[in-house]
């Protein structure tokens, strides 16, 4: 009969083999290489490999957190900030689903929030002070329900 102790190794092992093997989730994979197409190179240097959540030899990108959910990694934070992003908001951000954090302040983000601001369901922090965007707020902010840092 094995020991606690094996059982407990076997345990943090079997974790750490699970988390090592895991995927990043295609649509957040795929979301992210939207907005890594669209930054300027100031934080495209930075993003390396294929996977934002890294892949074992590489790290995850810089700005990028992701968490476990069963047999997926998905990106819960995106802070890209001071970084110099020119342009409008990156919609493709909206693409990630299970965002709990989006830190997009001191850049140079135009035009207007998008609507789809309101997928973000999981979003508690939105930090896009010191930008240059529109003043208007779209009503979607409000169908945010955990937001508690605007």
């Amino acid at each position: 009969m094995a020991s606690r102790c094996e059982l407990l190794l076997i345990c943090i092992f079997s974790l750490f083999f699970a988390l090592a093997h895991s995927k990043t989730l295609k649509r957040d994979v795929k979301a992210l290489n939207e907005i890594k197409a669209s930054l300027g190179w100031r934080v495209v240097y930075s993003w390396v490999g294929d996977d934002p959540c890294g892949d074992g030899d590489l790290p995850p990108w810089s700005g990028v957190t992701c968490s476990t959910q069963g047999d997926y990694r998905v990106v819960t934070e995106l802070e890209v900030y001071a970084v110099s992003i020119v342009g409008p908001f990156p919609i493709a951000v909206t693409n990630l689903l299970d965002l709990t954090r989006l830190d997009l302040h001191n850049n140079k983000l135009t035009g207007p929030i998008p609507p789809q601001i309101g997928r973000l369901k999981r979003l508690k922090v939105l930090n896009l002070r010191w930008n240059k965007l529109q003043d208007v707020i779209p009503p979607e902010i409000g169908e945010l329900k955990r937001l508690t840092h605007l």
